[in-house]
């Protein structure tokens, strides 16, 4: 058994995760930021299996998992103690979140707007607590603040402007409320197929947007068009096809 953050005895979730490619150095690193932890696992020639969710964590031993697996994509939250960790994306997964990254850059790229793209980077609270692997994350107002920096400090740094999730596979830990006290102003979530935009509110809570507070032009459903063409026709054509309509849109909108 193992301490919850509030200080009772539970067990872990059942539930277990398996993570490919993990090297044996990355292993003992794991072991030693989480071994505390009644891991319940299985590693075998680079395939590790253990526990999805533990309780109790502390920061600093959530610090030294990051540390411990800088080349691993080990897309998980953090939340006051409480760290799931989520099965490796699947094709679909992926697909989706490099779809809508590509049209936004190749968007950025054409109109030359100030962008710096920190990819699945693990962005977490300025006073630690809580921690994130987004699908995709970009600084876009901001990015004059963050322009050249080779690393990410949230001591120092904003939050990313713009946090892309591609909700093919679910949690247990929910992860908007993570992203909002880590105080991201814009989330895309794409759900059931379906893409929607939340603004961070005052109450620090996020409300459905029916436009981008990023990209004032764009509607959730102008997105999931383009997003849902990849299927028909290949991605340079999507691409290409969403930058032209962008320009005509973003015009349209300014006047």
């Amino acid at each position: 058994m193992m301490k919850t953050a509030a200080g009772k005895n539970r067990y872990c979730e059942s539930e277990s995760v398996v993570l490919y490619d993990v090297p044996w150095e990355t292993y003992e690193g794991i072991l030693d930021a989480l071994g505390e932890y009644h891991l319940r696992h299985t590693y075998d020639q680079g395939t590790l299996e253990m526990r999805r969710i533990l309780y109790g964590v502390t920061w600093e031993d959530y610090l030294k998992l990051l540390d411990a697996t800088p080349d691993l994509y080990l897309r998980h939250t953090y939340d006051e103690g409480t760290l799931e960790i989520i099965m490796s994306p699947l094709k679909e997964h992926d697909w989706v979140a490099g779809m809508i990254a590509r049209m936004i850059e190749a968007y950025a790229l054409a109109l030359d707007v100030p962008i710096q793209s920190i990819g699945s980077t693990t962005i977490r609270a300025s006073k630690g607590g809580r921690g994130i692997q987004p699908d995709r994350a970009y600084y876009l107002a901001n990015e004059p603040r963050v322009r050249c920096k080779e690393t990410y400090d949230p001591r120092h740094d904003p939050p990313p402007d713009l946090v892309i999730e591609v909700d093919v596979t679910s949690t247990s830990l929910p992860r908007m409320p993570v992203l909002a006290k880590i105080g991201v102003p814009e989330v895309w979530r794409l759900e059931r197929g379906r893409l929607r935009f939340y603004r961070l509110k005052s109450n620090a809570k996020y409300g459905a947007s029916q436009r981008s507070l990023a990209f004032p032009f764009l509607k959730p459903a102008d997105l999931t068009r383009f997003v849902k063409r990849r299927g028909k026709i290949g991605e340079n054509a999507v691409v290409r096809e969403f930058v032209e309509w962008a320009k005509k849109a973003r015009t349209q909108s300014e006047h």
